[in-house]
């Protein structure tokens, strides 16, 4: 047998071993998959995590591990995601800060948000409600911004961080009824709300999640939500647009994010098992306990939403910035 011949034989012979190779690549998922937090426990973001970790583990017949990872209003958390393998064993539940967190860093973002993630699913919407301590001389949204207008930049408001949802429904709020206030930023949600509710910072707009329990124990009082409609919980609270800022609506969508670069056959199927869950009846039932808008959106139709939530976030990034 000639040489040339020769060759031919051995990569032929070669080929079976080669194909089995390839189909011996492990499906996915064939690990635990971890989905990040940006905030710590307890707070909405976490609550809804761990709503979904349980089925989805179900589903996809592995391990789902949910690591909080809170810190700088959120921006530890994305970092860590930003920089995971990208593929899909990491996620991270997102919100409004994704978007905000580089605007306000003044060495080099961070991250880039629509480089650095791709979307998977929409799963809610969180609504916020303005707060202030039981004893406060504020009674309703009016009183406090009239306050607001008389003294600006004397009364405090709370939030997680520069950037956070906390701080930016805060903004948005001074904007729209030409008030101003002190941003006093905190490492974690509780510490943020303890100071309100100890009457040591003026108001705050926080998650029900994080403030519910404490208005209906007595320990704060709540002025107004941000939503387009009034809480269940509390019927009697009225939104900010029917508290005297007309059109005001201020709410949190939460999408749950991979970094940028995971397979697009992994995404889809992430997706379609989110979204599938999110669409149940529990789900629905947690979203009225938990006082969010239960909203679900696959990852196809998330892409260009998240181009056009970097320039809405942009103008309400200035007047942060500005304040």
């Amino acid at each position: 047998m000639d040489q040339s011949r020769r060759r031919f034989v051995n990569v032929l012979g070669a080929l079976p071993f080669i194909g089995a190779g390839v189909a011996r690549a492990d499906p996915f998922p064939s690990k635990p998959i971890k989905i990040f937090v940006p905030a710590s426990a307890g707070t909405s973001i976490d609550a809804i995590t761990r709503f979904f970790a349980e089925p989805l583990s179900k589903r996809l017949n592995t391990p789902v591990v949910v690591e909080n990872r809170p810190g700088a209003g959120g921006l530890l958390g994305y970092q860590a995601a930003a920089r995971a393998p990208a593929d899909g064993y990491t996620l991270i539940l997102t919100g409004i800060p994704l978007y905000l967190l580089p605007l306000f860093s003044d060495a080099a973002p961070p991250y880039d948000p629509l480089k650095d993630f791709a979307p998977v699913a929409r799963v809610a919407r969180v609504p916020f409600a303005i707060v202030v301590a039981t004893d406060s001389p504020y009674r309703k949204l009016s009183d406090l911004i009239e306050a607001m207008q008389k003294n600006p930049s004397t009364l405090t408001y709370s939030s997680q961080g520069v950037g956070s949802s906390a701080h930016l429904c805060s903004v948005v709020l001074n904007d729209a009824s030409r008030t101003q206030a002190l941003h006093i930023g905190y490492k974690e949600t509780t510490m943020a709300v303890t100071d309100v509710v100890g009457g040591r910072i003026s108001f705050s707009c926080q998650t029900s999640t994080g403030v519910l329990p404490l208005i209906q124990s007595g320990k704060l009082r709540a002025l107004a939500v941000t939503g387009s409609k009034r809480w269940d919980a509390m019927p009697n609270t009225p939104t900010v647009s029917e508290a005297g800022v007309p059109g005001f609506e201020v709410s949190s969508q939460l999408d749950f994010m991979a970094p940028a670069g995971t397979p697009q056959a992994v995404i889809r199927t992430l997706s379609q098992h989110i979204v599938q869950i999110a669409q149940t009846a529990e789900f629905k039932q947690f979203c009225d306990k938990q006082v969010l808008t239960q909203e679900s959106v696959e990852a196809g139709a998330l892409g260009a939403e998240m181009t056009r939530e970097v320039a809405r976030w942009k103008n309400i990034a200035r007047l942060a910035r500005s304040n």
